[in-house]
C-alpha cells in the first residue's frame, strides 16, 4: 500500500471547484484511490486549509465542512510535535521563496519520517528537496 501525504494545495483544489488545479486534483485522488494509497494528513494542513479558505477565498460554508470532518475523524492526522519543528525548520528558507512556507517543511519532514511514497500536492519544491508528487506515481 502506498503512503500519500496531503498538502494544503491539493486539498483546497479538492473542495474549491474553481481553483485552476481542481480537474488535475481530481483525477490524481481518483488514481490514489485506484491505488488504495493511504492519505495521512498532517495536523498543520488541516489548519492552513481552514486558514485559506476562510481568509483568502472568504468561504466559510467549506472552512466549516473541513473543521466538522476533523470533529467526525475523517482525515487520518498526523500531529506535529516538537521535533517534527525543530527538523522543519531547517528545510524553511524565510529569505526564499513566498511559495515555500513552514507549513510545506513540515509536510517534508513528515513525508520523510512516514517513509511516504509521495506528497498530493502540485509544489515542485518537494521534487526540488528529493520527494515524489502524488500525480507522479500515477504516470509510472
Amino acid at each position: 500500500m502506498k503512503t500519500v501525504i496531503v498538502d494544503s494545495d491539493a486539498l483546497i483544489a479538492l473542495l474549491n471547484k474553481d481553483d485552476l488545479l481542481a480537474n488535475k486534483a481530481i483525477k490524481t485522488l481518483e488514481g490514489l484511490h485506484k491505488l488504495e494509497a493511504r492519505l495521512l494528513y498532517p495536523a498543520t494542513t488541516l489548519v492552513e486549509t481552514t486558514t485559506t479558505l476562510q481568509r483568502r477565498l472568504s468561504n466559510a460554508t467549506l472552512t466549516r465542512d473541513i473543521v466538522k470532518m476533523i470533529k467526525e475523524s475523517q482525515f487520518p492526522i498526523i500531529a506535529v510535535d516538537q521535533e517534527t519543528l525543530e527538523s522543519a525548520e531547517v528545510l524553511f528558507t524565510p529569505y526564499g521563496s513566498k511559495q515555500n512556507t513552514l507549513f510545506d517543511a513540515v509536510v517534508a519532514v513528515i513525508a520523510k519520517k512516514q517513509k511516504a511514497d509521495a506528497i498530493f500536492s502540485f509544489d515542485v519544491w518537494y521534487e526540488k528537496i528529493g520527494l515524489t508528487l502524488a500525480f507522479n506515481i500515477l504516470e509510472n
